[in-house]
């Protein structure tokens, strides 16, 4: 994964992006959006940590693809497969939530992905293909990543920056044997 990091950052060399850094590396499977995070109580927080450590037991773990890298207008994202693991550990995410605190969303994560990095301006079209055709060569084009985890987090965007950050509040495991296990670049976390 570090390599596939690397080549991106060497293929996109002083373009308008900010690169995510190694830390922040992230995929949103659930945005808390009914209210600020400050305004969430610690009895509160307990239950939702409680309901996910209950639903991800059901949960192994898996290992996923990262990549293709993919240029958008608004930064470079890359797609993640295949679909089905992490469309069953959104949904889970999803049930602890609610048997939690009930409907607490109007987020809606569409296509889970990683983010590398976010645009910090436009650019015209011969210049987005460059980008693209860029990032296309870079080589290793795909890396493998366990995902073993999920972290629950109070989230710190700087729209200016074009950066996301956050505190931690709680990681759980997958899985029924909740014993130690590996980790690559990230956490996945939910915001």
């Amino acid at each position: 994964m570090r390599a596939y990091i690397a080549g991106v950052r060497a293929a996109t060399e002083g373009d308008p992006l900010t690169h995510v850094g190694h830390d922040w590396f992230h995929i949103t499977l659930y945005q808390l959006s009914e209210k600020p995070a400050e305004q969430i109580t610690q009895v509160e927080r307990q239950a939702i940590v409680s309901e996910l450590e209950k639903h991800l037991q059901e949960v192994e773990p898996f290992s996923i693809t990262v990549g293709s890298i993919l240029p958008y207008a608004t930064g470079l994202i890359f797609d993640l497969s295949p679909d089905e693991p992490l469309n069953a550990l959104r949904t889970t995410v999803t049930r602890a939530f609610e048997a939690a605190r009930g409907v607490a969303t109007t987020y809606k994560t569409g296509v889970l992905h990683l983010t590398e990095s976010y645009a910090t301006q436009e650019v015209d079209l011969d210049h987005f293909h460059d980008i693209h055709r860029r990032v296309r060569r870079v080589r290793p084009s795909h890396a493998p990543l366990l995902v073993d985890a999920i972290e629950l987090v109070n989230v710190t965007a700087v729209l200016a920056e074009k950066t996301i950050t956050w505190d931690s509040l709680a990681r759980i495991p997958l899985g029924a044997n909740r014993g130690p296990r590996g980790h690559d670049v990230r956490h996945i976390h939910v915001r």
